[in-house]
């Protein structure tokens, strides 16, 4: 055999054996995708159950529901568990490496990764927390504020919250997908993670806040708590809601719950010089009668600031500290008295949880045309409600509860405390209504202050939304926000209004029927105005009447009046800051008088 012959022999082995070996290569990646498949829908059918065992925890805990909860906590790990078991397994390496879908595959387990360390370093804690946040024990029981074992979670929630918001941030951080259901997929469990980041967060800050606020920690030291409470009035709109219409306040002894006597917010309560110092765009955006005139204290949106004001000048009327600052209006009055059921006050006057809003904010004015009997029915009412609200309450936990919670979403309810170290911790929650200054959290607002001096914004309707339009180069996103008003009023009726109603002009001369608003829009924080287009009535040219700064926040003004039956469109694009990433951006309001 020729040396020839040979190294052809050797040379088909050779062949052979790659040809085999590629052909056993082809088998086996055949065989991990086959695995990869079923593995890949067993992750994905634990991942849909796990995102459904989330969606019921907000739920169950807002109807009391603790032990259905806690199982849902426990059904929400366990897939988690399993999820993250399939995606560690050798296809999932393998497929993580392939090119252009790899990366699809990386975010899946990226995901599931975070979501593993919640099972492991955060549920457990939650599960054990959630017994003292039942609804049906919390509440107000003859006057008194009841927490039941709030208490002995706070360390276990503050931990696991720690956990679940490091968590919500890094899921954040993770992009989208080649694939579109994958990213709607992952778009979801983000979203249904992030409402139980919140939920935890919310629950966190309670535990830790309420026992103190409440006196509630080392009873019988003595250390009563007084709040002053606000009731604004929508019908004459604020950027927080509405002009003080009354206050009075609220005492706290060992969660025991007293209310002193309301008293009219006084329109010709002024001091000579602002209550205390005015920054440079306070003075530019609101004039210095943000600081000087009682009812004026909430120009400005920064609901914080509005407290501090408020409880400097009761402090210069009345001589008394207050340990905090409590907003509310008639909307959260009514969503009270939904829970409670309808009450009767004492001039025979019905409310209920419909027409509470209405009769507050519009038709006391028609039947009490003097300017004494209002101020003496609302002063009335208020501490009327809340006595009500007080003796009742504990029939219903659970729903009190829950119009709470909405009012303060819907931005009917502000809290403000004048203790530091409490106020860091809810600086940045709903209930503060703070300006918010971190570029990261996109928050654009609309907000108004009524020039009509009478109580016109009744029928004063609003369509506000924002819509994402685009992201540029720089990672800016830009949005629509979009506003229209409307002035609903009778133009055939608004003859028999009274002037309370009606409201005067800077001459005193009482008006027509007409609504005098001054409209801001603020961008974003770090990001800017793009354009502007108005339409409509009171359009004028079109442009904001001037652009300015408030605490680093840039805004347009543009003052409107409508007669009855007119309308504006105001169309405004909006950029966030590049930092902001793929954080939606929030767009915050001055509160609907009706809803």
């Amino acid at each position: 055999m020729s040396r020839e012959h040979i190294r052809r022999i050797k040379r088909k082995k050779r062949i052979r054996n790659i040809l085999l070996a590629i052909v056993a290569l082809i088998v086996a990646l055949i065989g991990i995708a086959g695995w990869f498949a079923v593995s890949a829908l067993k992750a994905f059918s634990e991942v849909e159950a796990a995102v459904s065992s989330a969606s019921q925890i907000q739920t169950q805990v807002m109807a009391g529901e603790t032990d259905a909860a806690k199982a849902s906590i426990n059904d929400f790990a366990d897939h988690i568990d399993a999820t993250y078991h399939e995606t560690s397994n050798l296809a999932w390496t393998v497929a993580s490496i392939t090119p252009y879908y790899g990366s699809d595959i990386r975010a899946v387990r990226d995901t599931v990764a975070i979501l593993e360390d919640v099972s492991n370093n955060a549920l457990p804690k939650l599960a054990n927390s959630v017994s003292g946040l039942n609804l049906r024990t919390i509440g107000i029981k003859n006057g008194t504020i009841d927490l039941g074992d709030m208490a002995s979670i706070a360390d276990d929630l503050t931990a696991a919250n720690s956990v679940i918001a490091d968590a919500n941030v890094n899921l954040g951080k993770i992009d989208g997908t080649h694939v579109q259901q994958l990213t709607d997929a992952l778009a979801t469990a983000k979203t249904k993670f992030g409402q139980l980041s919140g939920l935890v967060d919310l629950g966190t800050r309670v535990a830790n806040l309420a026992p103190s606020m409440f006196d509630l920690t080392d009873q019988g030291n003595g250390k009563a708590r007084t709040y002053l409470v606000l009731v604004q009035n929508n019908a004459e709109l604020r950027t927080t809601g509405g002009i003080p219409g009354s206050w009075g306040t609220l005492t706290v002894n060992e969660g025991k719950l007293s209310i002193g006597e309301f008293e009219p917010a006084d329109p010709n309560a002024i001091v000579s010089q602002p209550i205390i110092t005015l920054t440079a765009d306070e003075k530019s955006l609101f004039s210095e009668k943000l600081g000087t005139f009682q009812q004026d204290i909430n120009f400005t949106p920064d609901f914080p600031r509005t407290a501090q004001l408020a409880s400097a000048m009761w402090k210069h009327l009345h001589n008394q500290d207050v340990d905090g600052v409590i907003s509310i209006d008639p909307v959260f009055l009514q969503n009270l008295i939904k829970a409670t059921g309808s009450m009767t006050l004492p001039d025979g006057t019905v409310l209920n949880g419909d027409n509470t809003a209405q009769i507050l904010l519009n038709q006391t004015y028609i039947d009490k045309p003097s300017g004494d009997e209002q101020d003496e029915f609302f002063s009335a009412t208020a501490s009327n409600v809340f006595n009500y609200v007080l003796t009742s309450a504990g029939n219903n936990g659970t729903g009190l509860v829950g119009a709470v919670k909405q009012s303060v979403l819907d931005r009917h309810v502000y809290l403000w405390s004048a203790h530091d170290d409490e106020q860091k911790r809810i600086q940045d929650t709903t209930i503060a209504g703070a300006l918010q200054s971190n570029p990261s959290k996109p928050v654009a607002g609309v907000y108004f202050n009524d020039n009509t001096m009478g109580k016109m914004d009744w029928y004063l309707t609003r369509e506000i939304t924002s819509k994402y339009d685009k992201t540029y180069p720089t990672g800016a996103k830009q949005y629509t926000i979009h506003v229209k008003l409307t002035n609903t009023a009778d133009p055939a009726k608004v003859g028999t209004y009274p002037d309370a109603i009606l409201g005067h002009d800077q001459h005193d001369v009482t008006r027509s029927g007409e609504i005098s608003t001054i409209a801001y829009v603020y961008a974003p924080a770090g990001g800017r105005l793009v354009d502007w287009k108005f339409t409509g009535s009171g359009a004028g040219n079109g442009q904001f009447d001037s652009i300015g700064v408030h605490d680093g926040l840039t805004l347009g003004a543009k003052s409107i009046v409508l007669q009855p039956g007119e309308s504006i469109e105001l169309t405004v694009h909006v950029a966030t800051s590049p930092v902001g990433g793929d954080t939606a951006m929030i767009l915050r309001t001055t509160p609907d008088s009706r809803e």
